[in-house]
């Protein structure tokens, strides 16, 4: 059977945007069946905070009512005891627990997904497409590697978040200080340095994380040459890997807004039916939304994979090496 095997240990080739993009399109391209797939995982993946949403709603209306109830004579009394629900160890207990259990089913299906998906992707670049059966093989052999990298990854996210806080939090405070001309214009340099940082940064940080992911899932190779290998990676084409992540990121952007534009558009005309007849349009707009979400997904991280993971077209073996 054909992998894909590491060539970092030679030397790092990492390929351009542009032909990672074309590569990974291609194969999804052959592998079109993973866009249904895609489409139930992002569905899973949005359903799986429903419960903490549906959880605090509930419980701030109930405690609303209540309060309505004891004290009617009383307007604020509704707001006094949502509020009061809303601030309590208990409320932020049930939904907190609610969300983290969310959080990490959501997690574990992208693990899953990205395990699956990105050996089957990769076997395509490779010209030995394998199918269903390869997305099976790959999450029953690759989610213990992947998860691993996927926490690494939430690790770095995380941090590049906090960083990203406070740097903001810094350049707020440091914001129109300095009395002079001179110390002005050095105030004003230190602010944008740190608002660019703070921007810069943890959109590195998530973009290694996801890479982290791809190449766990492309390569079986323990969890610190995959880190070593991303390092290298990215640090060879830092520039290729950030503006991939900035127009991956605004399609994604733009996709859901013409999705909510055109359904807008669409639903408009629906005003007046019963509410049965109208929810057929808004779960197929749901539908839309969750695939367009899932196949941009899939062929980010399969960029990713080609990035970190293959050779440059110049080189001989060029693209994803197998044995």
């Amino acid at each position: 059977m054909r992998v894909i095997r590491p060539i970092d240990r030679v030397r790092a080739v990492t390929p351009t945007l542009g032909s990672a993009i074309r590569m990974a399109s291609a194969a999804f391209r052959r592998e079109a069946w993973l866009a249904a797939l895609g489409l139930l995982v992002t569905g899973a993946r949005r359903a799986s905070s429903w419960p903490a949403i549906w959880a605090a709603w509930g419980l701030v209306l109930r405690a609303a009512v209540a309060a309505a109830a004891q004290r009617p004579l009383q307007l604020t009394a509704p707001l006094e005891g949502a509020l009061a629900m809303a601030t309590s160890p208990s409320f932020l207990g049930i939904v907190g627990g609610l969300w983290l259990a969310g959080a990490v089913l959501s997690g574990a299906l992208r693990v899953a997904w990205a395990s699956g998906a990105l050996p089957v992707l990769g076997a395509a670049m490779a010209g030995d497409p394998r199918g269903a059966h390869g997305f099976a093989d790959g999450l029953a052999g690759g989610f213990v590697r992947v998860l691993p990298a996927a926490v690494l990854g939430f690790v770095l996210e995380l941090s590049g978040a906090l960083f990203g806080l406070t740097l903001a939090l810094a350049a707020a405070v440091l914001a129109g200080r300095g009395e002079g001309l001179a110390a002005a214009l050095g105030v004003s340099a230190a602010v944008a340095a740190a608002l660019t940082l703070a921007l810069a940064v943890p959109l590195a940080l998530s973009t290694a994380a996801d890479a982290l992911v791809a190449r766990s899932a492309t390569l079986r190779e323990p969890l610190a040459d995959t880190v070593v290998g991303v390092t290298r990676r990215f640090l060879a084409r830092p520039g290729a890997f950030l503006l991939g992540a900035l127009v991956f990121g605004l399609l994604g952007v733009a996709a859901q807004l013409s999705i909510q534009v055109a359904g807008g558009v669409a639903t408009g005309f629906t005003r007046g039916v019963p509410a049965a007849v109208a929810m057929g349009p808004r779960l197929m707009l749901g539908a839309l939304s969750a695939l367009v979400a899932g196949v941009i997904d899939l062929v980010w991280l399969g960029t990713l994979a080609v990035m970190s993971c293959g050779r440059a077209r110049s080189e001989p073996g060029a693209a994803l090496a197998g044995r």
